[in-house]
């Protein structure tokens, strides 16, 4: 009776992945529920950062990051030393210059919340947030993307996003409107240490150039990383 009723329950646990969403909000649950457990609350990583212009290679770069659930993201630009670069913690973005802080406005990294909060924060804090960033989750349709089959959520003229239809990963956003108007691919899925990670990130500017190109390196999930580092007053000397 015991083993008939576990495999009942199995069968229902199936059968509710197997549902197709109906809505993002819908879609955002199912990618909870099939990610949570296979995620991670850190991750700690090196990008070589590739700058275009015209299809051509302008500038490069090598940034430092470090990630902590939920939207918390230090980034350093070019050396530990170099007193450059970001901070989005607090729903707000930090700009750094020569170890000073040059400015703070209010932000949500919709990229964040997306392809790393969206597997390991309840579903219904995910889409508060994606509503707060844009995205019309009423909206979802079946496409292609990247020769994936895809849903797509929202406003396909303005902002949306895709999600694998296999694996239940966001592998695409689109911005065009507003400040942070932009394209941007999950272009690459790696096993590391048996976690999924996006380790090819394209961006495109609104006219469907590509832009920058960020590429993975050094890549520790679940690693150790201090809370302090994502207090603004803390930038220059932060370490992880």
């Amino acid at each position: 009776m015991n083993k008939m009723l576990a495999a009942l329950f199995l069968l229902l646990v199936n059968l509710s992945f197997a549902q197709e969403p109906q809505n993002g909000y819908q879609l955002i649950e199912q990618m909870y529920n099939a990610n949570k457990s296979n995620w991670y609350q850190t991750l700690c990583f090196s990008q070589e950062v590739i700058y275009y212009k015209n299809d051509s290679i302008v500038s490069t770069d090598v940034w430092l990051e470090a990630y902590q659930s939920p939207s918390n993201l230090i980034l350093k630009f070019t050396s530990w030393e170099s007193g450059n670069g970001l901070l989005f913690a607090n729903d707000s973005l930090y700009s750094y210059q020569n170890g000073a802080l040059l400015s703070t406005k209010y932000r949500i990294h919709d990229l964040v919340v997306l392809g790393l909060d969206i597997n390991n924060i309840p579903p219904q804090t995910t889409a508060k947030r994606a509503e707060q960033c844009g995205y019309n989750l009423n909206l979802l349709a079946k496409t292609q993307c990247m020769g994936r089959n895809a849903w797509v959520v929202g406003d396909t003229t303005s902002t949306c996003f895709w999600v694998d239809m296999e694996t239940l990963l966001f592998i695409k956003m689109r911005r065009k409107t507003g400040e942070n108007s932009r394209e941007v691919e999950f272009a690459k899925y790696e096993s590391i240490n048996g976690y999924p990670v996006a380790t090819l990130i394209n961006f495109y500017d609104n006219n469907g150039k590509l832009s920058m190109v960020e590429k993975y390196f050094n890549v520790s999930p679940n690693c150790s990383v201090p809370a302090t580092i994502y207090n603004p007053q803390n930038f220059v000397n932060a370490r992880w």
